[in-house]
């Protein structure tokens, strides 16, 4: 029996590292992001800041959307020093579901076509919902949804057409919470388990189609951005060990690769994502012995000093 169960867990570890993504030459960049379309929602802050820089780098053509607009105005400086051929901006807020198609409306008005959809904006809440009455409140999970799930849906609906003349690609950024279970992160987690339903399925249907477009569904787990990095202080940013904590500039690079390599699925960080998606399969309940590891006394420690820092910074979690 421990025979066959050691054989499997070598097996899936195999498995794993065999899917490690691989390098994408120079020739590629010039190929495939050189003066291409690309909307890149979320792209005020943290990890869609530096895809913009990235792009930049290799000469696209950006509309970067988010709802700040002088953060934006900073980003488009950057990516326009770091070498885009053409930076637009959109300021939007995702919460607004209805008119989010208006998006794609201007970046086809001013660009002509578009090759490349980013969704990567969105809002992230922590806290117990059993025992926050915010959280169970129908307006905030609307709210929620609207932001996280139900513009991912919109964007994509609209964008579509645009993307299936030009071959184009989408990359729909989830998280690990999306795959595995949390205690301290109820509505935001039930978010990205539908985005992840939703684009594992229409990336099928689009397979079945043999359409032109493919999707890649960023599984992120912890990135250590900037703001971030400010706000969970030491004692949040402890939690996680130092293999388990990404890097913004490498996620974003991954997630420009994943433009030109197309692959289902876009893990990072490699490591810790893998083990954590292995041992979910192996183990279904495994994710009880980490939360035994994090007294509930410390969780609620840990959030309040989040939040208390967050007010301090005038900071909330959210590109969107």
């Amino acid at each position: 029996m421990w025979k066959g169960a050691v054989a499997m867990v070598i097996f899936g570890v195999m498995l794993v590292w065999l899917q490690y993504p691989r390098a994408v030459s120079q020739q590629e960049y010039l190929d495939h992001i050189k003066d291409k379309v690309v909307v890149l929602c979320g792209a005020s802050s943290g990890i869609g800041e530096q895809l913009a820089y990235k792009l930049g780098e290799q000469g696209a053509q950006i509309m970067i959307v988010a709802r700040t607009q002088s953060k934006l105005e900073k980003v488009k400086e950057g990516a326009i020093a770091a070498g885009a051929k053409r930076v637009e901006i959109f300021p939007y807020d995702f919460s607004n579901v209805e008119e989010s198609g208006s998006v794609i409306d201007r970046a086809v008005e001013v660009f002509g076509k578009i090759d490349y959809l980013v969704l990567n904006h969105a809002a992230m809440v922590s806290g117990f919902v059993s025992s926050n009455a915010r959280h169970q409140e129908t307006a905030f999970i609307k709210r929620m949804y609207n932001i996280n799930t139900f513009s991912f849906f919109e964007l994509t609906f609209k964008a579509l057409p645009y993307l299936e003349k030009s071959g184009g690609h989408i990359i729909a950024t989830s998280s690990m919470a999306g795959e595995t279970p949390t205690s301290f992160s109820n509505i935001y987690t039930s978010t990205k388990h539908a985005v992840n339903g939703f684009f594992y399925s229409l990336q099928q249907e689009l397979i079945a189609r043999k359409s032109s477009v493919g999707i890649t569904i960023g599984a992120l787990g912890f990135i250590q951005t900037d703001d971030l990095t400010a706000v969970l202080g030491d004692d949040g940013i402890e939690i996680f060990p130092a293999f388990a904590r990404g890097d913004v500039r490498e996620c974003a690079k991954g997630m420009m690769n994943s433009l030109i390599v197309r692959p289902r699925t876009f893990t990072y960080p490699w490591t810790s994502n893998k083990m954590q998606r292995l041992l979910w399969f192996i183990n279904p309940y495994y994710h009880e012995m980490i939360n035994g590891q994090l007294p509930l006394e410390k969780a609620e420690e840990l959030l309040k000093n989040f939040k208390e820092r967050a007010q301090e910074r005038d900071f909330q979690k959210g590109n969107f």
